[in-house]
């Protein structure tokens, strides 16, 4: 009763079987990659941002000085 699997059905789900494991190693190390990209991306972007913070606070920091500069010359007068 046992009914004989043709050896080229083996070998050919065999084959397919090596090729989604191939596909799939190969998608993995691209996502991977495109996972650096992003990274490295998002930091360089955060990095520009914290220079312009750092940049906005030390003008404000000026703004506020020249302002109380102003608001003393204009209480002595």
């Amino acid at each position: 009763m046992l009914k004989k699997i043709p050896i080229t059905v083996i070998i050919t789900i065999l084959i397919q079987t090596v090729a989604l494991i191939w596909w799939l190693s190969k998608l993995d190390s691209r996502v991977q990659f495109h996972d650096k990209l992003i990274e490295y991306g998002l930091m360089e972007k955060v990095l520009v941002l914290e220079e312009r913070v750092k940049n906005l606070s030390e003008e404000l920091d000026e703004l506020k000085a020249d302002l109380k500069c102003v608001i003393h010359i204009g209480h002595n007068n």
